[in-house]
């Protein structure tokens, strides 16, 4: 929906809330969109954090207060990147001050204020996603063209991993990462997030089988899943994930999809490599121009790839009007359910089953 009230030769003006870890990967999208938008607002609940991040990134205003922000009525939409259990009550905030709103994954920690969000987004007539930058992924959409035109044939099975590695600090210094009430999980929802994300997307919608996990083996500072794996089904097709942040590997994913008329198998790390395509002329071709494809350098987090880039030019283009989003608010929706049903088949308490924890 476009502000009628700005002039059209204005910059559109966003804000980032919470700036940790990822919030460079926003700054560097939108800045990247040729002027016409501009980064107005950096809040984060530590003021050295946020005043670092706003000096950094030549953000002209900081606060420690969301309130202040969503206050501003320049501010056309906002970045919402704090701890997961804070998505749905900043998200909710913000749409009802009539901003336009990009969630960092998870959408939320429960498939009740994933429905609310969405019904109030599409009631105000404002947009609403989740950061899902790997379904951007040129490999990731080439793949998806792939399958759409037949050239991996009828699907025998899928393979999804993540291996990562998390040291104590990383859980012991944090108030809110390794806890149920605050992360809603850790290696699945968080590391994990973007391999089921990417399959589901493939995939076109995941039934869980069955899961089990492991706990309180890795770190006293952890209360969360550090490992997990699950049997799932797209249609008949068996789907198989596993994820850990317990690896001696500091990141490493592969996808890998088995059909009766060829095979390929990719990661979405960066940059991201198609380790096989094979099974017929057509497939072997595409995959061949596909690898001549030049990365681009990472702005953050080198895993976190360059495709907020994409993903933000598609939301930011939403906003101004002009078409929806590739997308929409329904696929994080749909992932808060299948985490929750992950989290059921293992027999861990969840995201959605800690709210008010």
């Amino acid at each position: 929906m476009p502000d009628p009230t700005r002039p059209r030769d204005e910059p559109a003006n966003h804000a980032v809330i919470g700036c940790g870890r990822v919030a460079p990967n926003h700054a560097d999208a939108f800045q990247a969109l040729d002027g016409a938008w501009t980064i107005g607002w950096a809040c984060d609940r530590d003021a050295d954090v946020a005043a670092a991040f706003a000096e950094k990134h030549g953000i002209p205003r900081w606060t420690t207060d969301p309130a202040q922000v969503l206050a501003d009525p320049a501010v056309l939409s906002v970045t919402v990147a704090v701890d997961h259990a804070q998505h749905a009550a900043l998200a909710r905030q913000a749409l009802r001050t009539g901003k336009h709103v990009l969630v960092e994954k998870p959408l939320t920690l429960s498939g009740d204020d994933a429905r609310d969000l969405l019904t109030e987004a599409r009631e105000r007539g404002l947009v609403l996603a989740t950061v899902s930058q790997h379904r951007y992924d040129p490999l990731v959409t080439a793949l998806d063209e792939w399958l759409k035109d037949g050239l991996l044939g009828r699907l025998r099975y899928v393979r999804a991993s993540l291996e990562a590695s998390r040291d104590e600090a990383y859980y012991r210094d944090s108030y809110w990462r390794g806890t149920w009430a605050h992360e809603g999980g850790s290696a699945l929802v968080n590391q994990g997030y973007h391999c089921l994300d990417v399959t589901q997307a493939l995939c076109g919608g995941l039934t869980v089988r069955a899961a089990v996990a492991v706990t309180g083996e890795l770190f006293g500072a952890m209360e969360t899943e550090d490992t997990l794996c699950a049997l799932l089904t797209a249609g008949t097709v068996p789907v198989t994930l596993s994820v850990t942040v317990g690896s001696t590997v500091t990141w490493r994913t592969r996808l890998e999809f088995v059909g009766a008329e060829g095979t390929v198998e990719l990661d979405i790390d960066h940059p991201a490599t198609l380790h096989r395509a094979q099974g017929n002329p057509e497939l072997e071709r595409r995959a061949a121009e596909r690898r001549r494809t030049l990365p681009e350098a990472a702005p953050g987090i080198n895993y976190y790839g360059t495709s907020h880039r994409r993903q933000v030019a598609d939301f930011a283009t939403a906003v101004t009007g002009r078409t929806g989003m590739k997308t929409g608010p329904e696929a994080g929706a749909d992932m808060v359910r299948l985490l929750e049903e992950l989290y059921d088949a293992a027999c861990l308490p969840g995201p959605g089953r800690m709210r008010g924890a």
